[in-house]
């Protein structure tokens, strides 16, 4: 092995945490009816009314996501297809920067007609700060897996010659899901807990050998 290409590559990855300040809320107003009018009229009524909800918890315009309904016929297809009615939706998202108001913006969605909520994607506006941090911890990782390596072989790391930022699938995670407490009573509020965001860098380095 020639002594220019001498080395050690290691895989490592790294972790840093966040506290979430924003929150994604995924619903729809949906209905199913005979005839499709009265239906989709029901519908853009609920839409309405869970759009003014949404203004009144101080819910900006720019961070609703709310396109037009949805119209799906439904067919009876156990003696040909035979129309039997319709389900009209209309899938909605909204941005909750203060999380101190998620639980009232999920009881107010759903007081105003929101009858399917998916629940809240917790996430932060600046994930910079915890993407270095974890890019950091990665590097501290895959240097301390190259040291033990060296020294398991009896030779002495040297310095790092090449790094490379590796994939990894998915968006920060939460370490504890944002939990919506069931109320006893329906009058009860919506308590929500939401835990710190976990976000994983993998990296793999090279390191010479002196």
């Amino acid at each position: 092995m020639k002594a220019d290409r001498r080395g050690i590559s290691v895989s490592a990855e790294g972790e840093a945490s966040a506290a979430p300040d924003l929150a994604i809320v995924s619903f729809a107003v949906s209905g199913d009816g005979k005839d499709l009018g009265p239906t989709r009229d029901d519908v853009n009524k609920r839409s309405s009314a869970v759009l003014a909800a949404l203004r009144k918890l101080e819910v900006a315009d720019g961070d609703i996501n709310a396109p037009d309904v949805g119209i799906h016929p439904q067919y009876d297809y156990r003696k040909g297809q035979r129309l039997i009615g319709y389900r009209v939706a209309r899938q909605m998202s909204a941005k909750v920067r203060d999380l101190d108001r998620l639980g009232d913006v999920l009881d107010g969605i759903v007081g105003a007609g929101a009858n399917e909520v998916s629940g809240a994607q917790m996430s932060t506006a600046d994930p910079s700060a915890a993407e270095h941090a974890a890019l950091e911890a990665a590097v501290r990782a895959a240097r301390a897996k190259a040291e033990v390596l060296a020294a398991a072989a009896g030779v002495k790391l040297g310095a790092v010659v090449r790094i490379e930022e590796e994939a990894f699938a998915g968006p920060p995670m939460p370490k504890m899901r944002m939990m919506a407490a069931m109320a006893e009573s329906a009058d009860a509020p919506t308590e929500v807990v939401a835990g710190d965001l976990t976000v994983t860098s993998r990296i793999r380095a090279t390191f010479s050998l002196d």
